[in-house]
C-alpha cells in the first residue's frame, strides 16, 4: 500500500486529494485524533517507531514522507511486501 493510499484510508478521504502539503488545516477529517491514528498506521505498516520529538515535528504529509525515508523505509513498494533483514 502506497503512503497516500494508507493515509487516505486512515482519514477516510480519497488518496488522490492528498499531496505533500496536506495537513490537519487543509484536509477534511484530519483532526488530532486522526493524526495519532496516522502515526500508528505508519508505525504498523512500515515497521518503524517514532520518537515523541519526531512526532511533534510532523505537520504535513511531506514531513511524514521525509521521516519515513530517513528511517530507510522504501516507499516504492507495499509495506507488506517489504523484506525484513
Amino acid at each position: 500500500m502506497q503512503l497516500y493510499d494508507l493515509i487516505g484510508k486512515v482519514l477516510g478521504v480519497d488518496p488522490s486529494t492528498l499531496n505533500e502539503e496536506s495537513n490537519a488545516q487543509n484536509t477534511p477529517k484530519w483532526d488530532s485524533l486522526r493524526h495519532i491514528e496516522v502515526i500508528f498506521a505508519m508505525e504498523s505498516a512500515y515497521h518503524v517507531r517514532f520518537t515523541m520529538p519526531e512526532i511533534s515535528g510532523l505537520r504535513k504529509l511531506g514531513d511524514i514522507r521525509k521521516l519515513l525515508l530517513a528511517k530507510n523505509v522504501n516507499l516504492g513498494e507495499a509495506p507488506a511486501e517489504r523484506k525484513i533483514a
